[in-house]
């Protein structure tokens, strides 16, 4: 608290020690002037463009006493679709930090008496002026392609959580079923070794605004990558139940989640996926869009060992499991599990054969499917895809003959005849 005020007597909009004054302040039974401060808390982040943390403030509006209501409703009007504040702007940037002088005053107070000077604190930045104008606001991705209505509905999902660095956001392998916002603080989204690899995989650093774990809200699949603070981190977490319910009334929200869920879908397959790197960047939108999307349940089979597959298919979302039947033992080999980014079906349609494996998904999977008729002509306009897909195909032709005959060395080890 001692800090909190020193940053905010400072600078009345030092604006997280506003809100760490107001998180004590409530902690403490002192929800008086934290239930003014929070309103104003929220205004001065929409002010800066900053839609999570004035979510964050919203919910200490809540806990406050104050009208947290009004106050999400006050984010949606600036962020939501047709706002006249929306613009290709970035957030305003938040203020250098600061060391204000020491204060011994302040450091001799304990108690009651230094809970009543973060009041007077928090009452100070209520009288005071926000030297920031209310001007424009971002338009930002999912958010602002809702109308204020649904937005405010998804608002009211969105619950905080707080991680102390290495506090651990998503399990790598669990099973996703919350999103994530990042308000402030850092984390590291990264991939567990292989046993060919000594340390994890980085995949990216993810800072504040940004969105992670979405898929969890349209597929029930393994998380593939584990997401760890790197310091003390403020979250906004969304549920897929709350969204399943609240999308009930407002399916609109249901629509842009899909839209938006496909899309950085796409663009993580883009980073992942031999086929679509070997296209060059102007052309992939092209390409994609002769590309359907399939869900398929846990089990499903794609298609079975010894058929015309229709297409072929690149797993954006889940895993599926390839296997071959061996005549000779009567059961059946895995040959390969395959995740994002990897195609199966390019054999039968690249070297016109039956289908050389049986596909299955291994948990609930979204895949692109690319049909015979459309291979066709994506090969027409991108030789590139064809060259790609061939060397794919080949190679998997050799690995499942290598895999056939590594199983018939493992049993003549075993079995005396």
């Amino acid at each position: 608290m001692r800090i909190a005020i020193r940053l905010v007597e400072s600078d009345p909009f030092q604006l997280a020690g506003v809100a760490l004054l107001v998180r004590l302040a409530i902690a403490a039974g002192r929800k008086g002037a934290a239930a003014v401060a929070a309103p104003k808390l929220v205004e001065a982040y929409v002010r800066r463009g900053d839609l999570p943390a004035a979510t964050a403030a919203a919910v200490l509006a809540d806990r406050a006493g104050a009208d947290g209501k009004a106050a999400r409703a006050s984010i949606a009007k600036a962020f939501g679709q047709g706002s006249s504040r929306l613009a290709d702007v970035s957030p305003a940037p938040p203020p250098l930090p600061s060391t204000p002088e020491a204060n011994p005053a302040l450091e001799a107070l304990a108690g009651e008496d230094l809970l009543d000077r973060g009041e007077a604190t928090l009452r100070d930045f209520v009288d005071a002026t926000d030297p920031l104008a209310a001007g424009k606001v971002p338009s930002l991705p999912l958010f602002s392609q809702l109308a204020p209505k649904a937005l405010e509905r998804l608002l009211t999902a969105l619950t905080v959580r707080d991680l102390d660095m290495n506090g651990v956001a998503i399990e790598q392998g669990s099973e996703g079923r919350e999103a994530f916002v990042v308000v402030r603080g850092t984390l590291r989204a990264e991939r567990a070794a292989s046993a060919d690899e000594g340390e994890p995989t980085l995949l990216a650093v993810l800072g504040p605004g940004a969105i992670f774990g979405e898929m969890a809200l349209v597929s029930s699949a393994p998380r593939a990558a584990a997401v760890i603070a790197q310091e003390p981190t403020t979250l906004l977490v969304v549920a897929r139940d709350a969204l399943e319910a609240i999308a009930v009334d407002e399916p609109a929200i249901g629509r842009e989640l899909g839209s938006y869920c496909r899309s950085r879908m796409l663009a993580n397959l883009v980073r992942t996926s031999a086929l679509l790197r070997a296209i060059p960047s102007a052309d992939r939108e092209g390409v994609i869009a002769l590309f359907d999307t399939k869900s398929f349940g846990e089990g499903e089979v794609l298609f079975e060992e010894g058929s015309e597959p229709e297409g072929l298919y690149l797993v954006a979302s889940g895993g599926v499991r390839v296997t071959t039947h061996d005549p000779a033992g009567g059961e059946d080999i895995v040959v390969a599990d395959l995740g994002p980014g990897d195609v199966v079906g390019e054999i039968s349609i690249v070297l016109r054969r039956p289908a050389t494996a049986t596909v299955s998904t291994a948990f609930p999977t979204i895949a692109l499917e690319l049909s015979r008729e459309r291979f066709q002509e994506a090969i027409r306009r991108h030789p590139a895809v064809l060259t790609e897909l061939y060397a794919l195909a080949t190679a998997r032709q050799d690995e499942l003959h290598s895999v056939v005959a590594q199983e018939a060395l493992d049993v003549e080890d075993v079995v005396l005849l």
